[in-house]
């Protein structure tokens, strides 16, 4: 049996949601976008608290050229709640939204709105183009015949951390595109394992460290299939969940 092992990153969840900057630190600018009248910008910035903080999560705001940012006076976007943000004419943003969240919840966490004088339209834009390509880790049918268990990302000719997609699909069927069980949303993930079990039904581990992974990941509407999970803590300590 293939034994998947975890990526597991620590990061900073911060999800803004267009709300209050309060985040403790020193207050660093990554880069400027320029409306095409140069009028305003979007300032891509973070706030570092030491030398580890390189892949830490960033936040976006939407400025007039003349001003400085000022920390609980603008409002922002979190880099976990977008693909990409940018101008569409000179009082225009479109935000395109994180469509990994979008696929697996179902519906849009965010609303258009206005930002410092300029319209932001939310919009779910399939970041899965044709210079990706699906690479299956593993694929296992169910002891009873009936399911096929596959785990595959995209990815492209170049170093990079790409989302996890898991999908249980009936045997022989073809593969979605994106993952009807579970889909990372930012490009980590935490499982040990994943297989069928005699019962065919799912034998999951994952790391105690961030069982969030797993449990917030899974696709809202996914296929009714039994599962079960084994969390471990760093004493070595096991949990059971059955679902």
């Amino acid at each position: 049996m293939l034994r998947i092992t975890a990526i597991i990153l620590t990061i900073t969840f911060g999800v803004l949601g267009c709300d209050s900057v309060t985040s403790p630190g020193t207050f660093k600018e990554i880069s400027r976008d320029y409306s095409p009248d140069s009028s305003k910008y979007i300032l891509k910035y973070r706030f570092e608290q030491g030398a580890w903080d390189g892949g830490r999560t960033t936040s976006s705001t939407i400025l007039n050229a003349a001003d400085t940012f000022i920390q609980g006076q603008n409002s922002s976007y979190s880099s976990m709640e977008f693909d990409a943000m940018y101008w569409s004419g000179n009082d225009t943003v479109i935000l395109a939204e994180k469509y990994t969240e979008f696929m697996s919840v179902g519906k849009s966490n965010l609303k258009n709105t206005v930002l410092n004088g300029v319209e932001v339209q939310v919009r779910q834009i399939d970041p899965i183009d044709s210079s990706f390509q699906r690479k299956i880790f593993y694929q296992e049918t169910s002891p009873n015949g009936k399911f096929d268990l596959v785990l595959y990302k995209y990815v492209k000719p170049v170093n990079g951390n790409y989302f996890l997609n898991i999908s249980i699909i009936n045997s022989g069927d073809s593969i979605p595109k994106f993952g009807n069980f579970y889909i990372t949303k930012y490009d980590f993930d935490c499982f040990t394992d994943i297989r069928w079990d005699k019962a065919s039904a799912l034998d999951i581990k994952v790391s105690g460290a961030c069982y969030y992974a797993f449990r917030d990941y899974l696709v809202k509407r996914r296929p009714k299939i039994k599962y079960h999970v084994q969390m471990s803590d760093e004493e070595g300590n096991v949990r059971m969940y059955m679902h």
